[in-house]
């Protein structure tokens, strides 16, 4: 059975599609299996070499296709060139068969290759990936602290008499599986329902901690992706604030145990975690 590949670019509120069915088809595509890859080491005492450090380099992705030739195609043609600026960040979503993964970039060149007026007008894109990996296309959140129902239907709640419908359970440990190919950075979200004070994240021996004080409907949101780390209350900046013991960690491949504490009102945070899944490719 043929392999089923679509793809859609996504900048700046715009999409351009390219599949069997739009106007424009994908010839060949390049890159999105997987990315460069360097290797340090040092020579030792010993035969051979002592790997120091593995890289994953930046990514390359080339597309070749062409444009349908119909009472459309100058149209096509134009928002092509209009769509792949340089200047703008992208996202490209690939589909192989049921498979879809994204992963964000910027067009490093862009050109029609055709020399035939007459034929059908192809192109080629390339797109540079300064962070290689593709990730899920869905973020995957857990919410730690879980509500046990109390009722099931049919209900009888008693005249002057209410019924409890649930109770929140106070487990301030949880279990994440990262099932991707390698660790991954997490966006944490922290609700105050009464005052907390200097909440604490921890993950596999490492963790964040942030010297503040939040009360009824703060939000904390502590980010450790890479180049995306930060911490914000409420949306401003605090990433001052972050205890000089901590350390951003990331998600192991496997199974992690993520805890959250304070030095006071543990009990009143709500915590959610959301994560994306990184892969080497598609």
């Amino acid at each position: 059975m043929a392999s089923k590949l679509e793809l859609v670019f996504s900048s700046k509120n715009k999409k351009i599609e390219m599949n069997k069915k739009s106007d424009f088809r994908v010839i060949s595509i390049q890159g999105i299996e997987a990315s460069q890859y360097s290797i340090s080491s040092i020579n030792g005492n010993q035969d051979g070499y002592i790997v120091t450090h593995e890289k994953i380099e930046p990514r390359e992705i080339t597309i070749v296709g062409d444009i349908e030739k119909n009472s459309n195609e100058d149209i096509n043609r134009n928002a092509l060139i209009s769509f792949f600026n340089p200047k703008l960040e992208g996202e490209l979503k690939v589909t192989r068969n049921d498979n879809s993964k994204k992963i964000s970039y910027r067009v490093s060149s862009f050109r029609f290759t055709n020399t035939n007026m007459h034929e059908f007008i192809t192109f080629e894109i390339v797109l540079k990936c300064a962070n290689p990996y593709f990730e899920s296309i869905d973020n995957y959140g857990k919410d730690i602290a879980t509500i046990t129902k109390q009722f099931a239907f049919p209900l009888a709640i008693l005249q002057n008499k209410g019924k409890i419908m649930g109770y929140k359970t106070y487990n301030n440990n949880v279990q994440l599986y990262n099932d991707g190919d390698c660790e991954t950075g997490c966006e944490i979200h922290i609700k105050a329902t009464s005052t907390v004070i200097k909440p604490k994240i921890s993950l596999n021996n490492k963790f964040v901690a942030v010297n503040v004080e939040m009360s009824l409907g703060d939000e904390l949101i502590i980010n450790t992706n890479q180049r995306k780390k930060s911490i914000l209350l409420n949306g401003n900046n605090i990433i001052q604030k972050i205890d000089r013991q901590s350390s951003f960690f990331n998600l192991d491949v496997g199974d992690n145990i993520m805890k959250y504490e304070s030095d006071e009102g543990y009990e009143s945070m709500n915590v959610t975690v959301y994560f994306y899944k990184k892969y080497l490719g598609v």
